[in-house]
């Protein structure tokens, strides 16, 4: 069978915008591999499904969740993916007693805060100032910059010199 055969048979059960979104998600496995090797995690499996936010991770059951439009935005994407690695790190390190991570102390704080709260989004400002959020967009914008060669910029420019500075401090 040829790749037009399997592309016009998987559209034909599933429909061309899952075979869209499919092709996007295996456009973010490469970026998946290089953040798996560089923070020492497992990779993750990628897959999309509707939910409020851009992204979601699930960390017992090691996946990542990304909204269909940010799927198919291969920039969101792999900011998403990239944030969400960072999550898993920080979890990872809180598992692992990873003890040369400088910022552990913090991870557990945080992760003990958002699990003792019936919704982790409540409350944005304490969300968004908390070093596991902190930690995971100063990484996103540190590697998607070191790494991959593209420049980004949280879209609030306070929030943005904070992230630079974290990436200053830490990185």
């Amino acid at each position: 069978m040829n790749k037009v055969t399997i592309k016009q048979n998987f559209i034909n059960a599933f429909g061309e915008e899952q075979w869209n979104i499919e092709e996007a998600i295996s456009k973010l496995r490469e970026a998946s591999l290089l953040l798996s090797d560089y923070l020492e995690v497992s990779e993750l499996p990628i897959v999309c499904e509707p939910i409020k936010e851009d992204s979601r991770i699930y960390f017992k059951e090691e996946f990542i969740i990304l909204r269909k439009d940010i799927a198919l935005n291969y920039l969101e994407g792999l900011k998403a993916i990239t944030h969400e690695y960072r999550h898993f790190y920080q979890y990872r390190c809180i598992v692992e007693k990873r003890y040369e991570e400088e910022l552990l102390d913090f991870y557990v704080e945080d992760f003990t805060k958002l699990t003792e709260k019936t919704n982790p989004l409540e409350g944005t400002d304490d969300y968004y100032s908390s070093v596991i959020e902190l930690d995971a967009f100063a990484f996103t914008k540190y590697f998607l910059k070191n790494v991959l060669n593209i420049e980004t910029h949280y879209p609030n420019e306070e929030y943005d010199k904070m992230l630079d500075i974290f990436i200053k401090s830490f990185y």
